[in-house]
């Protein structure tokens, strides 16, 4: 019996290297899309088809007017339809669709966005990790094995896994907050503030872009706040083997002096390469859809 994956990578060369290197005649095939759209073509039953799925997070989705985007529409978690833009949406829309479909995402670690990527589509959506850079037959022993689990033979599996944990306690690092409740939210605002004193610009950065009104007190909201960023970001940092030694002290307390000369928590997430994921619509989506179905979430 052939095993077939789906296989959703706008970067065809890729996918057709991917293909030739790792598919095996009669036992592994793939089938490709290089747009999220296409997926609008396949039912739930058509879906079901498939052994899993290998999902790109990096999609150059149209913006062209004409384009017709898949969208994910649920009323009761989304205000309105939400674009698949990324490979976090195409993973929402499989979940939903094929809630028990192995999913895996696919990735070269080279690229800065792919450690959040990995992380939030394992801890969000269940998502096994896939580097492509591993050896093919190492891949193809993967896949060969129903449901994501020997997804350990990879020898980037330990750092891809072992950063799902803080990245978990990161991301849940801000429940307990009434108005603006994720860490996911802040930080994207956070992004936009400045220097040492970012602390004095969060809450008028959040006030425009989210148009809610938030107190950011140094001493009882923001200084706690980072203080849990830094520990888990620290800990998800190092979990991928990068060097912290670097970074401020936090164990004899903290204040604006702490972060004076260094903000590793800004200096982490400002680049560029992240804009992506703190900034579509469909990793926002992804997330609250586990807070609906993660039993777990508590948030006081």
């Amino acid at each position: 019996m052939t095993l077939e994956y789906l296989l959703v990578d706008d970067q065809g060369k890729r996918s057709r290297v991917f293909d030739r290197q790792v598919s095996i005649p009669g036992e592994l095939a793939f089938t490709m899309v290089d747009d999220p759209e296409l997926l609008l073509d396949l039912s739930p039953a058509d879906l079901a088809e498939f052994d899993g799925a290998i999902v790109d997070f990096h999609l150059n989705t149209s913006t062209a007017p004409d384009y017709h985007p898949l969208t994910i529409d649920d009323p009761r978690l989304f205000a309105g339809p939400v674009e698949v833009r990324t490979g976090m949406g195409v993973m929402l829309h499989l979940k939903r669709h094929v809630p028990h479909m192995t999913l895996y995402g696919m990735t070269e670690l080279t690229h800065a966005h792919a450690k959040l990527f990995l992380a939030a589509a394992s801890v969000w959506l269940g998502a096994e990790p896939l580097n492509a850079n591993e050896p093919p037959e190492i891949l193809r022993r993967v896949l060969l094995t129903p449901d994501g689990e020997r997804a350990d033979l990879q020898a980037s599996h330990r750092q891809m896994s072992a950063s799902a944990e803080p990245f978990r306690r990161l991301m849940d690092a801000c429940l307990n907050r009434q108005n603006l409740a994720e860490t996911y939210d802040w930080l994207r605002c956070y992004r936009l503030c400045n220097g040492p004193r970012a602390h004095k610009q969060v809450a008028s950065v959040v006030r425009r872009l989210m148009g809610i009104r938030v107190g950011a007190d140094p001493e009882k909201t923001f200084f706690p706040m980072m203080t849990r960023w830094q520990t888990h970001l620290e800990a998800f940092a190092q979990s991928w083997g990068e060097d912290t030694s670097h970074w401020p002290d936090l164990s004899a307390g903290v204040s604006a002096k702490t972060w004076a000369d260094r903000n590793p928590v800004l200096d982490y997430v400002k680049p560029g390469a992240y804009d992506t994921f703190f900034n579509s619509s469909d990793v926002r989506a992804a997330l609250t859809y586990h807070r609906s179905t993660d039993p777990g979430d508590d948030p006081q």
